[in-house]
């Protein structure tokens, strides 16, 4: 019976995804799709869909906001009043500007250092999320998240899976992105300091790969004519072999040869990547890099509307880009799209209050081949982070397999982990402990983990189990797990979906 449903899940949401949604015009034609959500638009969602608009957010950043501390729970009833009439979508954009002091920072870096174990040899990607977990929504988490969110796009991953990469190049790449993004680097030069880089040599070895790679990722551009030019130009970079470590080597061979390319000319390796990152076509490849992964549910011809709308504001920066889109109307109020295991797991975790042992970033986080107990690995849903030497896929893996581990992750390590005490991985007492009872309670659940209330159909159904069963008010957990477990099956539950 298990077996069936997962196929119909997996059914139900590949036909789910089809490229369907379209963005809706305000009333009277026009409007910019990535006009930022306005407080009118806020204020005409029920308080539900206000709740729902907050967590697409907040997942899409990893986080979630307890309904604790945005409803008022100190009632006999869930009636969804709000504790605040104020746009919270502003509360948000405060905290993402704010930064942390040097104590808070060095606070958070000691939880994740002294609360949670790694592995040695493999341990950036497992710290970085563990990072992502413990700090706080603030200037010093946006960073963060930029950071780790491009360098799981083609534009910047260290590829892990290629022989010449080591888990050290991943952090240096991270770290790379992550000083220079902090500092409001522009766009150019970070891709530029990216692409003179060993790290980005050891991804593509060779001055023909390399330079071809280059510009077919940063420009889009795939004229082959140009390669052997740029390979000239950059005749002189080289990568050892294994037994000198993979070390890029720039002798003094200078090519003096002008190449005509890039639609200028370059002489050397240096010229050939100033005029990369100097070149029209920069800006919009990056933008439309983070639109396609932001948005990947929508039809290539939308997307390149939203690309157009957001190079025409002329971003300097990686948080122009993501500031504009984040928090549009188009993203927040229209999108549609299948969740990556980051914002559909971390983003429920923290409104379910969950609780991740010692081990949980370690394990989730390792290699297939290696042991992890009952932790489900992302490897396993080919969705390993900072691995694949063309980053992830904009889509998650949707296959039978991959999606088997990724709904078996949300299940069984999430939705139906409780915490038996204070020390036990899951969600706890905090989450099921309020005043809710019968309908309210189911209610209440749902709106928690999916953003919805339960219809009428599923109430009546949570009604006649809880009576079959001889649930009453004190097995409440019973009643929350046996809510979860339900929603955990639902194709919507790994879903981005439009606000209402």
């Amino acid at each position: 019976m298990k077996g069936l449903l997962l196929k119909a899940v997996v059914l139900s949401l590949i036909l789910f995804l089809s490229p369907s949604c379209e963005f809706k015009q305000e009333e009277g034609g026009g409007g910019s799709h990535i006009e930022p959500v306005s407080g009118g638009d806020y204020n005409s969602l029920s308080p539900e869909g206000k709740y729902y608009l907050v967590s697409k957010l907040m997942s899409t950043l990893y986080k979630g906001i307890p309904p604790g501390q945005f409803f008022n729970l100190q009632k006999a009833e869930f009636d969804m009043e709000l504790l605040s009439k104020g746009n919270y979508l502003n509360v948000i954009k405060q905290q993402l500007s704010s930064p942390l002091s040097s104590d808070q920072r060095d606070y958070y870096f000691q939880i994740a250092e002294m609360n949670y174990n790694y592995d040695e040899f493999i341990k950036p990607p497992q710290y970085i999320m563990t990072l992502l977990w413990v700090f706080p929504l603030s200037k010093d988490y946006y960073d963060m998240w930029m950071a780790y969110f491009l360098a799981n796009t083609k534009l910047f991953s260290p590829g892990i899976e290629v022989e010449s990469v080591s888990y050290l190049d991943a952090h240096r790449v991270f770290e790379r992105l992550l000083r220079m993004i902090s500092e409001d680097e522009p766009i150019r030069e970070i891709v530029y300091q990216h692409m003179i880089s060993q790290e980005n040599w050891r991804r593509f070895r060779s001055p023909e790969d390399n330079t071809r790679e280059m510009m077919e990722i940063f420009l889009r551009r795939f004229i082959d004519e140009e390669v052997p030019k740029a390979a000239l130009a950059c005749k002189n970079w080289s990568l050892t072999g294994q037994d000198q470590g993979y070390q890029l080597v720039i002798d003094f061979n200078e090519n003096t040869e002008p190449q005509n390319i890039l639609d200028t000319t370059v002489t050397t390796c240096w010229d050939f990547y100033r005029a990369i990152a100097d070149h029209p076509s920069l800006i919009p490849t990056v933008v439309a890099e983070i639109v396609d992964h932001l948005f990947s549910g929508l039809p290539e011809e939308e997307k390149k509307i939203i690309v157009n709308e957001v190079v025409a504001k002329k971003p300097r920066t990686f948080r122009d880009v993501f500031n504009i889109l984040i928090f549009s109307k188009a993203y927040l109020l229209y999108n549609e799209r299948p969740l990556k295991w980051e914002e559909a797991f971390l983003g429920t975790a923290s409104r379910l209050g969950f609780k991740p042992s010692e081990n949980f970033f370690r394990f989730v986080n390792r290699p297939r081949s290696w042991g992890s107990g009952s932790i489900q690995k992302l490897a396993s849903m080919k969705q390993p982070p900072l691995y694949e030497k063309l980053g992830r896929t904009p889509i998650p893996p949707l296959d039978a397999l991959s999606f088997a581990y990724y709904h078996k992750s949300l299940r069984e390590n999430l939705m139906i982990n409780r915490a038996w005490n204070a020390d036990d991985d899951g969600w706890g007492e905090d989450f099921y402990d309020v005043l809710f009872t019968e309908d309210d309670f189911v209610n209440y659940v749902f709106v928690t983990a999916l953003g919805r209330k339960a219809t009428q159909e599923e109430l009546d159904t949570f009604r006649d189990i809880f009576q079959r069963k001889n649930y009453q008010d004190k097995h409440r957990w019973q009643k929350a797990m046996l809510i979860l477990d339900y929603i955990s099956r639902l194709p919507e539950f790994y879903m981005l979906r439009p606000s209402k």
